[in-house]
């Protein structure tokens, strides 16, 4: 399936999010604390005009420095397994890495999705935890290094 990947706007990723990832938990709304800030960077994956895939990288803390938390990551069902999710996030780590000095990277991933992101080179640092109403995580890091 050919997509494109490009930074999106919260108005365009915001009914994927909630479809997809807000579908099933207790949560009420797929905003998150932050969406809005200037510093929130959103990314999507288009096949034509029809987003398929996206995520969302706010600029927050690990260890007390400034980091990237990613949150909000989904790909539409239909059109998962094809490599769009690959591909939007290696998207948004590139342009991460091009204009920002922040290169420290964390998210809390849900167990389903852990193996995807140890395949793009993110490292688990926690212990399992619950997110009330949501499930299972580990905390997981990664360092955008130089290309």
């Amino acid at each position: 399936m050919p997509a494109s990947y490009r930074e999106a706007t919260l108005d365009e990723i915001i009914g994927l999010r909630q479809a997809v990832i807000i579908a099933g938990t207790d949560r009420d709304s797929p905003y998150f604390p932050g969406d809005r800030d200037e510093t929130t960077r959103h990314f999507g994956a288009f096949d034509a005009d029809r987003l398929v895939g996206c995520l969302t990288f706010m600029l927050n803390e690990w260890d007390g420095r400034p980091a990237w938390q990613l949150r909000g990551m989904a790909t539409d069902p239909e059109c998962q397994g094809k490599g769009i999710g690959r591909e939007l996030l290696r998207h948004a780590e590139d342009t991460l890495r091009r204009d920002s000095d922040v290169s420290q990277l964390w998210c809390n991933a849900r167990l389903a999705a852990v193996g995807f992101y140890v395949k793009q080179g993110w490292r688990v640092v926690s212990d399992e935890f619950t997110i009330k109403g949501v499930g299972p995580h580990h905390k997981m890091t990664k360092t955008l290094t130089a290309s």
